[in-house]
């Protein structure tokens, strides 16, 4: 696992990464002002209280509010486009890594946006049930965060990872296999994505690490096999 973590690392400001990255970025950026732009036009429309002062704490209020949710917005959206880059990603870290076990089928695109969406939904989903908690039971709230997430998290970018070398029926079996090492990389995740700022990449440093923790397991399972026969 630390040694996963710290290959993903050194790997991730790489030539290849950096380009995946700057694409991503500039896309998400791109929507993010858009998104923006609409929320800031859209305050124009909300009606005056008819006292001045009044109504300037309610400007500075809801302009605020457009700012805050473009912040929670920068993970979800940069998450729409990672899967456009998906499989560029996997590829990246196995011909560096793993060139002798390259995955034997690309993902394409439809099935990338399709994995990715998925997951951008159940996040989105159990984070917005979960965050109250975070605010409501301090510090047992993060935990839940935590937890929550790393299952989340875990099995999403294993699947997106496990893709490439085995069909849909075999990664379930594999993830119940490996459940408890998945979950444990999912935490790894799960706190990357707990930093601000730092949370934006979590789509690329979640798929490259996943890709890592795979072959680990496919390793194991191949010497487990080897013994036995």
């Amino acid at each position: 696992m630390i040694g996963a973590f710290t290959k993903t690392l050194s790997q991730i400001f790489s030539g290849p990464f950096r380009s995946i990255l700057w694409r991503s970025l500039g896309m998400t950026l791109l929507l993010l002002v858009t998104i923006g732009a609409a929320g800031l036009w859209g305050t124009q429309f909300i009606p005056d209280v008819g006292i001045g002062w009044a109504d300037t704490i309610i400007d500075i209020l809801v302009d605020a509010a457009v700012v805050v949710g473009l912040i929670f917005l920068v993970v979800p959206v940069t998450a729409i486009f990672i899967p456009l880059f998906q499989d560029e990603v996997a590829e990246a870290v196995e011909d560096r890594h793993f060139p002798a076990r390259k995955g034997p089928r690309e993902q394409g695109v439809l099935e990338g946006i399709g994995l990715g969406l998925r997951a951008l939904v159940i996040l989105l989903a159990v984070n917005l049930a979960a965050l109250p908690l975070v605010f409501l039971l301090p510090g047992f709230g993060f935990v839940i965060f935590l937890v929550v997430n790393g299952f989340l998290l875990g099995r999403e970018f294993f699947e997106a990872a496990a893709v490439r070398h085995f069909a849909p029926g075999d990664i379930k079996a594999l993830r119940q296999r490996h459940s408890g090492r998945i979950f444990l990389a999912g935490l790894v995740v799960a706190g990357v994505l707990a930093i601000p700022f730092i949370n934006i990449l979590v789509p690329l440093f979640g798929t490259a690490f996943m890709v890592h923790i795979l072959h680990g397991i496919m390793q194991r399972d191949d010497k487990r096999a080897m013994t036995r026969g």
